[in-house]
């Protein structure tokens, strides 16, 4: 099966589900009755996506803010400081559709990352389909994420990420989080990196309207298979987060 194929079945199967207003798993939000606001202003140690550091181990601020409506549908923007191959910004837009119904929990949508003021950003900007399923019955919470694009990062064709693991909530606020994901795509040399999997470990406290949380990640790579051989490797990151 082609991947955009792939993308409009999972889309297909993830909007037949009835979107029912309830509680969302333990790492977001809520859906409730009333359409609303929500913010966050956070500041990360690095900018860690899907397995990478795009900062070089500079410190990253970051802003999100989302609408959501009574029916489950929202639209956000997150923006994030980075700094890889010359670009500075990234910054996200999200259309989608959250809910639950029964014991899971799904999020589906469509999501446009764009590069602003980079030499590269014609390249480098993407969009994809694609969303997460969560069990939210008991503490445990295993999830599934997948994601599909046309024409991925710096134009490397068709890719698709995909996302295991479980978000274990505990006493006192604390949520762990694991995660085994992979990164695949047609073209690896446009891409600059072979198809790769990662890992990653954390646990975040929540203190009110603050989350603070910790988390190590990984890659397949060998450091020589990296442009910047500790983007690939072993990294604590450290992040503080206030909710609007």
């Amino acid at each position: 099966m082609k991947l955009n194929s792939l993308a409009s079945l999972i889309l297909l199967i993830l909007l037949s589900l009835n979107p029912l207003v309830g509680r969302a798993d333990s790492e977001v939000t809520e859906v409730s009755g009333a359409p609303q606001w929500a913010g966050s202003a956070a500041l990360a140690s690095r900018y860690v996506s899907r397995g990478l550091d795009v900062t070089d181990g500079v410190l990253s601020p970051q802003v999100g803010v989302e609408y959501r409506f009574s029916s489950g549908w929202y639209a956000n923007t997150f923006v994030a400081k980075m700094h890889y191959f010359g670009m500075n910004v990234e910054a996200d837009t999200t259309v989608g559709l959250r809910g639950v119904t029964g014991a899971l929990q799904y999020d589906v949508g469509l999501y446009y990352y764009a590069y602003p003021g980079a030499a590269t950003a014609l390249h480098s900007n993407f969009a994809e389909a694609g969303g997460r399923l969560t069990w939210v019955q008991g503490p445990v919470h295993p999830l599934l994420e997948l994601y599909v694009s046309n024409n991925y990062f710096f134009g490397a064709g068709a890719g698709l990420f995909a996302n295991a693991g479980a978000d274990i909530v505990l006493p006192g606020q604390f949520v762990i989080n694991t995660r085994v994901g992979f990164v695949t795509v047609k073209d690896n040399v446009a891409f600059i990196y072979p198809d790769y999997k990662t890992w990653s470990l954390g646990a975040t406290r929540s203190v009110g309207s603050w989350d603070l949380s910790a988390q190590l990640t990984d890659t397949s790579m060998h450091r020589r298979q990296c442009i910047n051989e500790d983007r690939c490797s072993l990294k604590l990151t450290l992040r503080i987060a206030r909710n609007f």
